[in-house]
This record gives structure tokens, C-alpha cells and sequence, in this order.
């Protein structure tokens, strides 16, 4: 079985590994009856009434010969089980991401020679074609 400790309204995952019979019967306070079939195991949804703090025995029948095992409700309260999202404690920083916010003048200056010779390579290579295909 697992997890072992579940909060109230919590899922367990039960197995009977060591039952060679086709069919197991599982039985606790804190869930319905819960048939395993074939070495497979089931999930079973624990009651949101069950006690926080408290500790329930979990039946299982294998062909007559039964078997305990023990599953304890978290004191907590109600919380999901597996993996949490983590919390953020503050916002992400969005936008330019951050790309502009070091740039000194000479950087801010050589960037815009760049992107200016860029646009004249290219009218001066546009007028060139031009000129050329009229001929």
C-alpha cells in the first residue's frame, strides 16, 4: 500500500504482492471494499471524515488466509499528496528580460552603427539589383 500516510480525501494505491490467487479482497474503515484483480493493483479514495492523527488497519483477504497492514491519516488536515507546486515569492521579472537594463552608452551606440550599416548593406545591395535586372 501507498503511501502508508494519507491525509483525509487522500488516494491510496493498494497491491498484494504476496497473494498467489487471482482475486484479493480489501477491506478498511476509511474506504469501500476494493477488489484486486489478476496481481493488479487499485486505488482507493480514503473518506474526508476519516481522523487526522489516527491509524486504520487495512484487511486484506487471500483466499481465507488474511493479512493486516496499517495506514495512518496525517494530522495536517486535508492536503493533496505527491509532487506540490512550488511558490514564488515574488514575481518574475518580465519584458526585455533584463537584456537592456546593463547596457552602457558605448554598448547602446556600437548596437545602433550595427543595425544601421545593416539597413544601408541592404538598400545599397537592393538598389544595385535593381539597376542590374533593367538592363
Amino acid at each position: 500500500m501507498s503511501p502508508t500516510t494519507v491525509s483525509p480525501g487522500g488516494t491510496v494505491t493498494i497491491n498484494a504482492t504476496k497473494c498467489q490467487t487471482p482475486t484479493v479482497r480489501v477491506t478498511a474503515p476509511v474506504f469501500g471494499d476494493v477488489t484486486l484483480n489478476g496481481g493488479r493493483s487499485a486505488k482507493a479514495k480514503v473518506s474526508s471524515d476519516a481522523k487526522p492523527g489516527a491509524q486504520y488497519d487495512v484487511t486484506f483477504d487471500c483466499k481465507g488466509q488474511k493479512g493486516t497492514a496499517k495506514l495512518k491519516i496525517s494530522a495536517g488536515g486535508a492536503r493533496p499528496i505527491g509532487p506540490s507546486t512550488p511558490t514564488v515569492p515574488r514575481g518574475v521579472e518580465a519584458g526585455d528580460g533584463g537584456s537592456l537594463s546593463q547596457l552602457d552608452a558605448t554598448q547602446l551606440l556600437a548596437g545602433t552603427a550595427l543595425v544601421a550599416g545593416a539597413v544601408g548593406a541592404a538598400g545599397v545591395y537592393a538598389a544595385r539589383r535593381r539597376s542590374g535586372s533593367q538592363g
